[in-house]
């Protein structure tokens, strides 16, 4: 059985209309079919075990994938940033995410 090679990478996003950045990793296949940006939930950052899973799952399938953190789970807080900074964070992370994914479709969702 050949294994197949994912890529993994990690990239500082910088949040448009701030001096913040946030963390995102990106797990890629061989020639993915599409890519997904996938956000965290409130309790748990981009790195918890559950999305690692989800992510390596993803690529086996051909699935590429692009967690990031929002602002408040970066800086270690609980309470989640004012809904213009998310929002602000989700489309930062999307504009990175297409030039990342270079032409291949693009679907943004999370976990709750």
């Amino acid at each position: 059985m050949s294994s197949v090679h994912i890529a993994t990478e990690r990239f500082d996003v910088p949040v448009e209309g701030t001096s913040l950045k946030v963390s995102a990793l990106l797990v890629r296949p061989p020639s993915p079919r599409f890519g997904y940006v996938m956000a965290h939930g409130a309790g748990a950052g981009m790195e918890q075990p559950f999305l690692e899973k989800l992510a390596r799952r993803f690529a086996a399938s051909g699935v590429a994938s692009f967690r990031y953190q929002f602002p408040y789970m970066q800086e270690g807080r609980r309470r989640p940033d004012p809904q213009h900074l998310l929002e602000s964070t989700v489309r930062s992370v999307v504009r990175r995410a297409e030039t990342a994914f270079a032409g291949v479709p693009l679907f943004a969702g999370g976990k709750s």
